[in-house]
């Protein structure tokens, strides 16, 4: 209801599953809502292929932004690692944003700490759009591990 009140009409849960460092929620959960809700079932640890997933959830967030007056919820089991990262890359795949943008842009709204494996997977992402020439304006080139 709370979701509802604040118009967030689409849900994007970066930690689906059912142990205890997931949030086990799924479309049934929010059938009769009229959310619109799409699970990655990610774990939060430097190993995990989180870039497997990045045009995957970009694409489910564009096209939610897309709806009318289409309003997302990302989130994860804590808020500061696997949904900032989702977020980083959507600005990044979307808005044209280099890794340092994108990661300050989302550090002003709120307090974000992503593990080392996806912060890596977020310079390669950078890489890869400056590579392809699909990055804004002055682009500061970040080294990976």
């Amino acid at each position: 209801m709370r979701l509802q009140k604040l118009g967030v009409t689409h849900v994007l849960n970066v930690a689906e599953g059912t142990s205890f460092m997931h949030v086990n929620t799924s479309a049934e959960f929010y059938a009769g809502t009229g959310i619109t809700y799409h699970g990655i079932s990610a774990n939060d640890t430097e190993q995990f292929n989180l870039s497997a997933y990045f045009e995957e959830g970009a694409e489910f967030i564009d096209k939610a932004l897309a709806h009318n007056k289409g309003k997302v919820y990302v989130h994860c089991r804590e808020g500061y690692s696997r949904s900032p990262t989702m977020v980083i890359a959507y600005l990044m795949l979307r808005h044209k944003m280099d890794a340092r943008q994108a990661v300050a842009t989302v550090r002003h709204k709120r307090e974000i700490a992503p593990n080392d494996g996806f912060l890596r997977q977020l310079c390669q992402l950078n890489e890869r759009l400056v590579k392809e020439g699909r990055l804004n304006g002055e682009v500061a080139k970040i080294k990976t591990k």
